[in-house]
């Protein structure tokens, strides 16, 4: 018999959901010439599509097979877990994949995964409804079987990846149909038959599909005729076999072992399908098994084959003449005492002969599985370690009512060789013990939501916010472990699925960050507040009652949904320990650690007066603290009593009917130590106990409790133990760590389920403890801790308050997810500055940890495994990986109870409820794995103190709350001066600790893009720094810069001046003048006075200037424009808008428009115009490196050599361009002309097209535009007589237009001239008006009166013809007869005018000094040309002129006053 009691329960884990993203699973398909191709709805019913309804395990691949799709896929993934660390990456592929078939498969049965090393492939075989045989194969590749290797599913290359074989219907038909079947190996199956027989089949040749021969061989069980059935080819009889098992030993003969429903267990030669023997199954219950074996056929699922009801195993002992124990199992569904028996037999066999199976003993079921249905057992070996020894053991798998029931019973006092004597054994050792599970789901019914929710709004003033129902019924739905996410996702589509299609829609287009955040923005998003008709006001209870029942229905749902996710399915053997496959998950048994045990105990969930008759024996070893029975009857009574004021508590309302009274005691226990500073622990117990507990206790109670007490020697005795059991989490088994192996994922699901049922047990037990103290303290003593026993009960006092803390703390932990990682990693934070956070914190005292973020978190652990279900699945996984150990009773226990040791954050003997390192630690790792709110949450349960306020301020940095962060992180510092961060922060020691935590604060909100913070820190450690000044370098660059970005600059000055670092002097002013100029503060960049750098700053600016593009901004010759103006130093503003206009005249690869490129240079020339105006003539000049504009190429350059200091054109200088302000004006007016010549002419910018100052002048002439073309000759020094020759022509045109029929189109210039716009007038009248005003503005002597020539040379020469009856204008020939009247003349008859020249040698004679005004002797004093009035006369008498009679007569005129002036003259000679 085992010599040491070991209790277990059941941890769980779901298996990972199937990926939304479509195809992410591989899928192969079967080939099929099915006429009616399979549809969606032959794979969605009866069951979910991935819910299995057959598994198995293969040990050696590591492969679990899944039938799913309601038969139709199967799946093959790994299930291991552990993983080798170095295990080889193979070829590509996957480690999981689906097959689909074209029609439903049988139950998958052992043995239909082989791995060939011979043929280094993978085989696995199925049989389908239709009796096909289908066997698959797949490369190994690096796979290594017997290892914690992986297998990858590949195709790639290897197209024959199937063979199928259908079995010859005559076969079928002799046995009377088949259900069962196993497979020997590769190319032997075993079917089994309704007639009692088997079908061998049999394959023969290479492994290629088409290399292989099939056949399929019927043998009976007995010689006597059997007709065949001729309705059905599957078997439903009670001859039909329906478990096998097989035995084979190195050259012995290879047994079979079948099953049939009648009871007959046979025994086949493997080899060569013999039947060798044949027996009945026996059990002391002889009636139970008949009557089950009679109906058996029609009451139990179990016996169609989908459960195998055999096992064999090795005999245990080597000396033995059994070489096998085969065990059996007979249903006795009709019983109300046992769901049936297990039959052992022991058994032979050699290489020549098979024994007789010897009985050599059963195990009846235990009364607990009366009613269940046998769902798989397995034969497990001891675990002999260290004195422990729990003996071989049978595990019972049971289905009752839909839920999971596991037991298990000790063999060895059947598997003994020797005569069996019945010993007194302990009834825990010798009989069936419980596995017990957790059953929590079943009390959260309506009644348990009807309490735990208030009736009305959390806020009354906010009737619209009823935010807590969903918030209750999600933090059920995703308590971690509890429901699957297939699950969850499933119920929430049922749910979308009944709203209407209108709804419907909306909520499959709506994207939520989470599956929780979806289920509170879909659940219950239909429903509508009522008003009231009367008063308008809202119907609050309706709706409150309406989103209840909507949230109970999806619970419910949930439930049920959970309840056929969690059927078990079969058993395997996995590592050694035993698992229970369900359809979409597994489960696994694991010992009670010491609290756990005791807490069943407390809870009567084991016998408690059982677990006193055990011997000290059977304890010492694995519950050395229960081993004494003083002890043992101590521990009981505390958790029992602690349990019975549970249950009162329990049953009490809470003072605001939301929960119980339970929860009010917890929650504000829990509160209040959260919130204590140096209060005692008496005081603040008795506050709980008179507020919470005693009002609620009656007398018959307080009896009931003092007489479980008094089964105690002495409680405070007990209840130290019972505070050092809680305190000793140490896994009594040691064990090696192996360095090789790591946990997988699917590993670190069931460690995960582990943890949190030790923390619960544990936080049950603390409970208890800290209830049954309260009692002690307040209800069995005087008021007066004077004694030695008194202050012994306050000391049990305080750790009783610490231990429920931290064990509170711990399991709240374990009630988290770990959803707000994947939504943080979903979202990359563009407010930080780095990828990663570079966490120096962690690299000083708390393990290198680092930051996530982004990319590097992917929210999956091995095998699929999302993380955001459980907070403690992702610490492990990525923060605090376990060690895999080996020679431990139970790994999952070991590596469980350790995590929770490792944690320390609960110490032997704590009084102080105050947050130690290990709690600091562990906050922390919950930060940087991604939980930013649940970190704060983790501190809001500890007082404040330094460390505690650093996670704090860390925590609410990472949730983007700022302002608080900066609050508790100043807090922190306090703990450099006392050292209770040095633990956190080891830069914090020595003098210049406080200097080092502000430095490292500073870093930290650097990190994340929070710059007041930044500059606020890094001042605080420049002021308070002790050490060398050097070693703030990087302080400095973080305040300087921190203050840029917070648009400071003149705080960044300030830093800039007072910098003692002159080497990032020059680099700051770069990138303050930078950043001002980008964030366009050029106003407060030049009001900054830059004392000491003004040089600098010019030169910084100019040197942008000249590489930068003057068409993007900022606009560094604008910038240092300003700069100069600000300055007064308006001959460098000049210099600058000069160099622009030029930048811009070169032309920029920019896609600015032209027109706009030379408006800028237009303006920038004025700019540069304005600003050389404002200096004296001596300096309006600059100085410019390269040629001019090749638009000014031909101007003249204005010599002003005599104002240019001779310096400037020294040796040492470049070639330089001298410009003046009077070019800038040119090349202004130059610029401007296209600009207004652009409105005209729209491609002349577009085609980069170049003119010269005459083109532009003439371009203006063409179109008429007299003012602008006069002013920009004039400016660009461009002659003018083209521009007159124009205008006067446009005057003679005017001229001959008449007034009311002609088109005055031509006269549109004078319109807008500001010399004729406001005179009134014929438009001949009014330009010759204009034409007269033009002369006299740029005609001149300097001209040499050219201009006015060029007029009467346009005047004579368009007016020859006299029928047009043009007249010279009497201001131009009033000016010419003053001027040179003799060449007037000329011209006139040069061009024909002689009726005009001869009226105008008339007018000369006549204003010629009389003869008489002469004076004496000087008849020549005054000139009159009379060889011009010859050629007058003479031009009279030629032509037409001879007969004119005006010309005529104006000749006679002519002649007589030359007569008269003739005789004048003589007079005066005489």
């Amino acid at each position: 018999m085992p010599s040491t009691y070991i209790p277990h329960h059941l941890i769980h884990a779901h298996l990972p959901p199937p990926p939304s993203i479509p195809n992410a699973i591989p899928e192969l398909r079967i080939h099929s010439d099915q006429a009616v191709p399979l549809t969606d709805e032959d794979y969605a019913e009866p069951l979910h599509p991935d819910h299995a309804i057959s598994t198995i395990h293969h040990q050696s691949s590591n492969l679990l097979a899944r039938s799913i799709y309601n038969g139709h896929v199967l799946e093959l993934r790994s299930l291991n877990s552990t993983i080798s660390k170095v295990r080889p990456r193979g070829l590509d592929g996957s480690e999981i994949i689906r097959i689909f078939f074209p029609e439903q498969l049988r139950p998958l049965a052992q043995g239909g995964i082989l791995v060939s090393k011979r043929d280094k492939r993978l085989f696995v075989t199925v049989v389908s409804q239709a009796n096909i045989v289908y066997r698959l194969n797949f490369p190994l590749g690096t796979f290594r079987p017997g290892t914690e290797d992986r297998f990858v599913f590949t195709t790639k290359g290897n197209d024959d990846w199937y063979e199928e074989w259908e079995i010859p219907e005559d076969v079928i038909v002799s046995c009377s149909g088949i259900s069962a079947w196993t497979a020997l190996d590769e190319n032997t199956i075993i079917l089994g038959g309704g007639d009692g027989g088997i079908i061998r089949v049999t394959r023969n040749g290479y492994w290629t599909p088409d290399s292989g021969h099939w056949s399929a061989t019927h043998h009976r069980a007995t010689s006597r005729l059997r007709l065949p059935s001729l309705f059905s080819r599957s078997a439903n009889t009670d001859e039909q076999i329906i478990s096998f098992a097989e035995y084979q030993k190195n050259d012995h003969i290879p047994v079979l072992y079948t099953l049939s429903r009648d009871r007959k267990l046979r025994t086949w030669n493997a080899s060569t399908g013999a039947c060798l023997r044949t027996m009945d199954v026996r059990s002391t219950s002889q009636d139970l098994v008949v009557r089950g074996s009679q109906e058996g056929s029609s009451s139990s699922v179990t016996e169609n084959g989908s459960v195998n009801m055999l096992r064999v195993i090795p005999h245990p002992s080597s000396a033995s003449r059994y070489s096998h124990i085969v065990i059996a199992f007979a249903s006795t569904p009709y019983s109300s005492s046992s769901a049936g028996s297990f039959s052992i037999y022991r058994a032979a066999i050699s290489s020549h002969s098979v024994s007789d199976l010897a009985h050599a003993g059963e195990k009846a079921c235990s009364i607990v599985s009366a009613g269940a249905e046998l769902r798989g057992f397995e034969i497990l070996p001891p675990v002999k370690t260290e004195g422990i020894d729990n003996g071989w053991r049978l595990w019972a798998t049971w289905d009752k009512k839909g839920f999971t029931y596991c037991e298990t019973i000790a063999l060895d006092d059947v598997l003994q060789f020797a005569t069996y004597i019945k010993t007194n054994d302990a009834i825990l050792m010798s009989e069936w013990q419980q596995v017990s599970s957790p059953t929590s789901v079943e009390s959260f019914d309506a009644a348990y939501f009807d309490n735990i929710l208030s009736s009305d709004p959390p806020n009354l003033a906010d009737p619209e916010d009823n935010g807590d129902i969903p918030a209750a019924f999600i933090q059920h739905l995703f308590h971690p472990g509890r429901f699957s996410i297939l699950t969850l996702t499933t119920a929430l589509e049922d749910y979308i699925h009944q709203l209407s299609r209108k709804n419907q829609a909306q909520q499959t287009a709506n994207s939520f960050a989470s599956l929780s955040k979806r289920f509170g923005g879909v659940v219950g998003s239909q429903i509508e507040m009522e008003y009231s008709p009367q008063t308008g006001a809202p119907v609050v209870d309706a709706f409150r009652n309406k989103l209840k029942v909507d949230w109970l229905g999806v619970w419910s749902n949930v439930r049920e949904l959970d309840k056929q996710a969690r059927w078990p399915i079969g058993t395997a053997v996995v590592e050694k320990d035993i698992f229970i496959l369900t359809r979409e998950g597994f489960s696994t048994p694991i010992p009670n650690d010491t609290a756990a045990l005791v807490d069943r105990l407390g809870k009567s969930n084991i016998d408690p007066n059982q677990f006193l008759h055990l011997s000290e024996g059977a304890l010492r070893r694995f519950y050395p603290a229960l081993a004494p029975p003083k002890a043992r009857a101590s521990a009981i009574a505390i958790s029992m009593s602690g349990s019975y004021i549970s249950n009162i508590l329990k049953g009490q309302d809470a003072t605001d009917n939301t929960g119980t009274a339970l929860d009010d005691f917890v929650n504000v226990t829990g509160d209040r130590l959260a919130s204590i500073t140096h209060e005692p622990s008496e005081v603040i117990a008795g506050a709980i106990w008179d507020d919470q507990v005693e009002g609620l206790l009656s007398e018959e109670d307080r009896s009931s409790v003092r007489r479980i007490l008094s089964e105690s020697a002495s409680v405070s005795r007990a209840l130290d133990e019972s505070l050092k059991i809680l305190e000793e989490s140490v896994y009594p088994s040691p064990s090696a760590q192996n360095a090789e192996l790591s946990w997988s994922g699917s590993g670190n699901a069931l460690l995960t389920s582990a943890i949190s049922s030790i923390i619960e047990a544990r936080y049950s037990l603390a409970q208890s403890v800290l209830l049954v103290t309260f009692f002690h303290t307040f209800e069995s003593r005087d008021s007066s801790y004077e004694d030695d026993e008194g202050e012994e009960l306050i000391e049990i006092l305080a750790r009783a308050l610490v231990i429920f803390h931290r064990y509170k703390v711990l399991k709240w932990v374990s009630d988290q997810t770990g959803e707000e990682a994947r939504e943080r990693s979903k979202v990359k934070k563009s407010s930080k500055r780095k990828t990663n956070g570079g966490d120096d914190v962690l690299a000083e005292g708390l393990g290198s940890l680092r930051m996530r973020e982004g990319e590097d978190d992917s929210g999956l652990d091995s095998d699929s495994f999302d993380l955001g279900y459980s907070l403690i699945h992702s610490l492990i996984a990525r923060q605090t990986p376990q060690p895999v150990s080996n020679g431990s009773i139970n790994e999952y226990l070991q590596v469980a109870s350790s995590f929770v040791s490792d944690l320390q954050v609960i110490e032997s003997g704590q009084t102080d409820i105050g947050a130690r390192n290990p709690d600091l630690d562990l906050s922390y790792k919950i930060l940087v794995d991604g939980h930013a709110q649940l970190a704060g949450a983790f501190t809001d349960m500890y007082p404040l103190s330094a460390g505690i306020s650093y996670v704090k301020g860390r925590a609410y940095l990472e949730c983007g709350m700022v302002e608080e962060a900066v609050k508790f992180l100043e807090k922190a510092a306090a703990g450099c001066k006392d050292g209770s961060l040095s633990a956190i922060l080891s830069s914090t020691n020595g003098s210049n600790g406080l200097s080092e935590y502000y430095r490292h604060i500073c870093r930290v909100f650097d990190d994340q893009g929070a710059d007041q913070p930044v500059v606020y820190f890094g001042q605080l450690a420049i002021q308070s720094n002790k050490g060398d000044v050097a070693m703030t370098k990087d302080l400095w660059t973080k305040v300087f810069l921190g203050s840029i970005a917070l648009g400071r600059y003149e705080d960044a000055y300030s830093t800039l001046t007072s910098l003692p670092f002159l080497d990032l002097r020059r680099d700051f002013l770069g990138q303050l003048i930078s950043v001002m100029c980008e964030n366009n503060e050029v106003g407060r960049l030049n009001s900054l006075g830059f004392i000491g750098f003004q040089k600098d700053v010019e030169e910084m600016l100019r040197f942008k200037a000249r590489n930068s593009d003057p068409l993007r901004f900022p606009n560094y010759y604008k910038v240092l424009y300003s700069w100069h103006i600000a300055r007064g130093d308006y001959r460098s503003a000049g210099e600058i808008m000069y160099l622009q206009g030029r930048r811009l005249a070169e032309g920029s690869s920019s896609k600015f428009p032209a027109f706009e490129q030379s408006a800028m240079q237009a303006r920038s020339y004025l700019a540069a115009i304005n600003a050389l105006a404002l200096v004296d003539k001596r300096n309006a000049w600059v100085s410019v490196p390269g040629a001019p504009s090749k638009a000014l190429r031909g101007i003249k350059r204005r010599k002003v050599s005599s104002y240019i200091p001779e310096e400037e054109f020294a040796k040492d200088k470049r070639p330089i361009d001298i410009i003046s302000l009077a070019d800038i004006e040119m090349e202004y007016t130059l610029v401007l002309s296209q600009l207004r010549l652009s409105s005209h002419i729209p491609d002349m910018h577009e085609h980069g097209v170049t003119v010269s100052p005459q083109e532009v002048v003439g371009l203006f002439i063409q179109r008429g535009m007299f003012d602008i073309a006069q002013s920009s000759a004039a400016a660009l020094q461009v002659d003018m007589t083209d521009l007159f020759q124009a205008l006067a022509a446009r005057c003679i045109e005017l001229s001959r237009l008449s007034e009311h029929n002609g088109d005055f189109s031509a006269a549109t210039f004078l319109q807008s001239s500001p010399v004729t716009a406001r005179l009134r007038g014929s438009p001949s009248a009014l330009s010759i008006k204009y034409l007269q005003s033009a002369l006299t503005r740029h005609d001149s002597a300097k001209t040499n009166w050219k201009y006015r020539q060029a007029v009467a040379d346009t005047l004579f020469e368009m007016n020859k013809d006299k029928k047009q009856k043009w007249q010279m204008p009497v201001w131009l020939v009033t000016w010419e007869m003053e001027r040179d009247p003799e060449s007037w003349i000329n011209k006139a008859l040069k061009h024909g005018w002689v009726e005009e020249a001869i009226g105008w040698t008339i007018e000369m004679i006549r204003k010629a000094t009389p003869p008489e005004l002469l004076p004496s002797g000087k008849s020549d004093s005054a000139y009159i040309p009379y060889n011009l009035i010859d050629r007058v006369i003479a031009a009279s008498e030629e032509g037409d002129e001879k007969e004119e009679k005006n010309v005529q007569q104006k000749v006679k005129v002519l002649k007589e006053e030359v007569e008269r002036r003739l005789k004048g003259l003589e007079k005066i000679r005489g």
